[in-house]
């Protein structure tokens, strides 16, 4: 090495030295033999969060790293351990903003082995050991994560509610009975039907699921019971298994039960009976044992009333039901379901994102007629449109695009206007509701006038009118 740089032309050592010693990705403190300042860059200061002025003297000539250390400018001086040990020295320490780096102290020789310089060259970590601790972060929740939903069916709650559901659906997953799994389109019904199986005896056996709603009726039937070969143009040669057959020995989940043919019903409830089919096309009777659990968002006994859903077969599936109640009804699953979606796609999409008090609260008071499956597009959306790394409540309203008053939306009830209330008290009252919700989403009377289009002394006299206050 020394031999190559004595080639090299005095200038053009001048250019290396001034490239190694100014530059912008690591910083640079050289010393003497004694610990004397002798050069400190800019890059150094950065990282460390010094000021180069505190290792000089005000005519220029550079303090000890002794003095320094003693009087506590610098935690721990890399330079003296070099002196002391004559040896390279390596050590991770963090500045007072935060900053995490590593400084490499290397002492540096004459030709008699005289210790002439030391040189301390330092490497900013902060990004990388944040993306490590979040790494470990996400690791451990993941982990975490995985227990829970390997334990309860990919469900996540606290409610008192939906751990009832819980309880209620491992005790009925104990035996055999035929389960219906009732609620609103979003509030987790494989999920708990997930968990019923799980929790079974069969739970080491196939768990085969089918939506009757997603399924051309034409090929509904073949799917459940399979066909023989050449049971119809276009199927396979050799005929194919249905989907009783398939659940043999485990469990079949038929979800929107509700839309299934009546043909198909009738079918169904032979099975249930005899439990055994027959293939399309085929005459021979095959044994099948499963344990059915069935799933519906709409309401069967109207479905009865219509003429467009088997009484007899709803008794037969109805043996034990467990309802979902909405959204609405355990609000206080939200934030712990927000946070996990949060995760994940911060996750997915390599953000970091989090979601402030109010904007939660702001969703805590929305109706969620999608439940947990809106929930989870709502809070993909503001992860992926939010500007800041904190979603406001004034993005999680910009994003739904609309503005809820209490548990309804921008409509009130008849209930809550007096019956003897003229038509001007009627809109003073809704002028009221409206400004009231507003004000927990535009905290100033430039936002909220600019959002309502109206000029803010409007706003102030009519707040005043009705004793809101930010």
């Amino acid at each position: 090495m020394y031999e190559f740089f004595n080639t090299l032309s005095d200038s053009s050592k001048k250019l290396l030295c001034r490239e190694l010693l100014y530059n912008d990705l690591f910083g640079v403190n050289l010393t003497d033999a004694q610990g004397k300042v002798l050069f400190i860059n800019d890059t150094h200061a950065k990282i460390t969060g010094h000021n180069k002025s505190l290792y000089f003297y005000e005519n220029g000539e550079g303090r000890s790293m002794y003095d320094l250390e003693k009087e506590g400018s610098v935690s721990q001086s890399i330079t003296v351990r070099v002196i002391q040990s004559g040896k390279e020295v390596t050590l991770r320490q963090e500045a007072s903003g935060g900053k995490i780096y590593e400084v490499r102290g290397i002492p540096i020789f004459d030709e008699n082995e005289t210790l002439i310089l030391v040189l301390n060259l330092l490497f900013d970590l902060t990004e990388l050991v944040r993306t490590k601790e979040k790494a470990a972060e996400m690791e451990e929740y993941t982990q975490m994560l995985k227990k829970v939903i390997e334990k309860e069916g990919g469900l996540i709650y606290q409610s008192h509610v939906m751990h009832q559901v819980v309880e209620k659906s491992k005790k009925v997953a104990e035996t055999d009975v035929t389960v219906l799994i009732t609620g609103p389109s979003g509030v987790g019904k494989e999920h708990i039907a997930n968990i019923i199986h799980e929790s079974s005896k069969r739970h080491s056996k196939p768990f085969v699921k089918i939506n009757c709603a997603a399924i051309p009726e034409t090929l509904l039937e073949s799917e459940l019971f399979g066909y023989e070969p050449g049971a119809f143009t276009g199927g396979s040669p050799k005929g194919k298994k249905g989907l009783f057959e398939l659940a043999n020995g485990g469990s079949l989940l038929l979800d929107e039960i509700g839309e299934l043919p009546l043909m198909l019903q009738s079918k169904l409830l032979r099975v249930l009976q005899e439990r055994e089919i027959r293939r399309l096309g085929g005459s021979k009777p095959i044994k099948v044992d499963f344990r059915l659990v069935a799933a519906t968002n709409v309401n069967l006994m109207e479905k009865i009333a219509s003429k467009e859903f088997r009484e007899d077969l709803y008794y037969r599936l109805n043996v034990i039901e467990i309802k979902i109640p909405p959204l609405e009804n355990r609000r206080e699953d939200i934030p712990l379901l927000a946070d996990h979606f949060i995760r994940m796609f911060n996750a997915k999409y390599d953000m970091h994102k989090a979601m402030d008090i109010e904007a939660i609260s702001y969703l805590c008071q929305l109706n969620w007629p999608g439940n947990v499956r809106e929930l989870r597009n709502v809070i993909e959306r503001l992860v992926i449109q939010s500007t800041d790394d904190i979603i406001t409540a004034h993005e999680a309203y910009e994003a739904l695009g609309i503005l809820k008053i209490g548990t309804g939306d921008m409509s009130m009830s008849f209930a809550e206007i007096s019956t003897d209330a003229s038509l001007k008290e009627m809109m003073e009252s809704y002028e009221k509701k409206i400004l009231q919700e507003y004000i927990k989403i535009y905290k100033n009377g430039t936002e909220l006038s600019k959002k309502l289009k109206t000029d803010q002394s409007t706003i102030s006299r009519k707040l005043s009118k009705y004793n809101i206050t930010y």
